[in-house]
């Protein structure tokens, strides 16, 4: 398989909270007040070779994900998941039904230019504040392959939902998109390294010392 994504964007908000900028105050509260800070709020040594042995053996059976490292056999569920990172579990469970008006508001708020947000427009023409949402979303919630400069439309959505405080279940949606990149083979080097760490070291009770990689950047 492919080498690991290990680019990832953590956040320590206690820092950045603290911080003089309004604007970038703001979006991360948004952050905070959305339910990611702990998915976002933890860090963890990044084991390239537990990861790459938990993908290869990874299949999702019933909602739930299966693996084995060092021979041990590891299973995600949903509940685990939800109790790891205690993200929101109630809300919508999609963007299909999103607000117009929210919709309309949000694709002139997010920039710095007149020029309304279009799918394949890139990041440089956002506020400061919503550059560095939209790298956390796209570097640390999504498993898309693709430039980080380009706003995406599933990328624009998650950035309103945050920043409009709408209610979403966070945790069905972060947890399938887990999901859905183990068992596909193509995506299964783009992204969610620091979560996925942070659940072996929860379930699976090896020695991962020696199969360090990085400690992931914050902000």
């Amino acid at each position: 398989m492919a080498s690991l994504v290990v680019i990832a964007l953590q956040v320590n908000f206690e820092s950045v909270l603290s911080m003089e900028d309004a604007g970038m105050v703001r979006m991360f509260k948004s952050l905070e007040t959305s339910g990611h800070r702990g998915f976002l709020g933890v860090s963890s040594l990044v084991f390239e070779e537990a990861l790459t042995q938990f993908l290869a053996n990874a299949s999702v059976i019933a909602g739930t994900i299966v693996s084995t490292v060092a021979n041990r056999k590891m299973v995600i569920t949903m509940d685990v998941f939800a109790e790891t990172f205690n993200l929101p579990m109630e809300g919508m469970v999609s963007f299909s039904g999103l607000p117009t008006k929210a919709v309309v508001d949000m694709k002139m708020f997010f920039f710095a230019t007149a020029v309304p947000f279009k799918p394949s427009n890139k990041k440089k023409d956002m506020k400061v504040e919503y550059r560095l949402l939209h790298d956390i979303v796209a570097k640390s919630m999504s498993a898309k392959a693709g430039s980080f400069d380009v706003v995406t439309m599933e990328k624009f959505e998650m950035m309103l939902v945050i920043s409009t405080g709408l209610k979403v279940n966070w945790m069905h949606m972060l947890f399938k998109k887990i999901a859905t990149m183990v068992s596909t083979p193509g995506k299964q080097s783009q992204g969610y390294v620091v979560p996925l760490s942070i659940l072996l070291e929860k379930l699976v009770k090896v020695e991962l010392g020696s199969l360090w990689l990085y400690i992931p950047s914050k902000c």
